[in-house]
């Protein structure tokens, strides 16, 4: 598993998207950032916990990269020479998802990073001492956050990772990775609205689940939306992630190449 996940890091570094998914987060931060400069202290404080927009940026670029990672060995047909190197086919499958996890990683700390330089320049009247949600500090705030986004995006990378095991094209993983993990939370909110009898049971739905950061900065959500509390939210991510993995490295070890 070594050998191949190096072998999958030396591939990833000569991706022009690898490179350039970090300048498109910092973009996107400054530009928002941009903007907030005229907001109240409660919305700057809101702006900085979400790292001016960065999370929800990056869990875009993480799905894309993700399904990008996946469909291209058999777009390429380059899963052919892959297969030959390994006893099981699986072991591929999950060399890539540590190394989407791995990045994401990296990418939760170009986004902090970004967000400090930018709360530095523009929010010089809000310090990180400034009490906000839980009565904690707005600095422990925005390491929560990014936490908790790095820890849901271990099951949104396993579903992308199973989606792209059962599509022929990047395109097509992507528009369905996007398109699921986005308008899964309405889904998951209109089932739950539309079988209350079923409410036990539906409340553990993997849709329901992406509302584990959400949850965080808006406790009604318990009582109102999900129905379960961040430490559920939690198992629940944990174990539909070990599921969709399981599934997708089942599906991409049988596929035809």
């Amino acid at each position: 598993m070594g050998q191949l996940l190096q072998q999958e890091i030396f591939k990833f570094r000569y991706q022009r998207l690898a490179w350039l998914t970090p300048v498109i987060l910092v973009l996107l931060q400054a530009g928002l950032a941009m903007t907030t400069h005229g907001a109240s202290v409660s919305d700057q404080k809101f702006y900085v916990s979400s790292a001016y927009g960065g999370f929800q940026w990056l869990t875009i670029l993480i799905i894309v990269i993700g399904a990008s990672c996946v469909t291209m060995e058999f777009e390429y047909g380059t899963i052919k020479q892959l297969a030959i190197q390994v006893n099981h086919r699986w072991t591929i499958f999950v060399g890539k998802y540590v190394l989407v996890l791995g990045y994401s990683v990296l990418l939760h700390g170009v986004v902090i990073l970004m967000t400090l330089l930018l709360k530095g320049s523009g929010g010089r009247n809000l310090s990180w001492q400034n009490i906000y949600l839980y009565h904690q500090s707005l600095l422990a705030n925005l390491v929560t956050n990014a936490a908790l986004d790095m820890y849901g995006g271990v099951m949104i990378v396993g579903l992308v990772f199973l989606l792209a095991s059962c599509s022929h094209n990047s395109a097509a993983a992507i528009a369905i990775g996007v398109g699921v993990c986005f308008v899964g939370e309405g889904v998951s909110s209109l089932l739950l609205q539309s079988f209350k009898s079923l409410l036990p049971v539906m409340k553990w739905n993997p849709f329901n689940m992406f509302f584990l950061q959400e949850e965080y900065g808006n406790p009604s959500y318990q009582q109102n939306v999900t129905h379960l509390t961040i430490q559920q939210l939690g198992v629940g991510n944990l174990v539909w992630a070990l599921f969709f993995v399981g599934v997708g490295a089942v599906i991409f070890s049988r596929r035809r190449i």
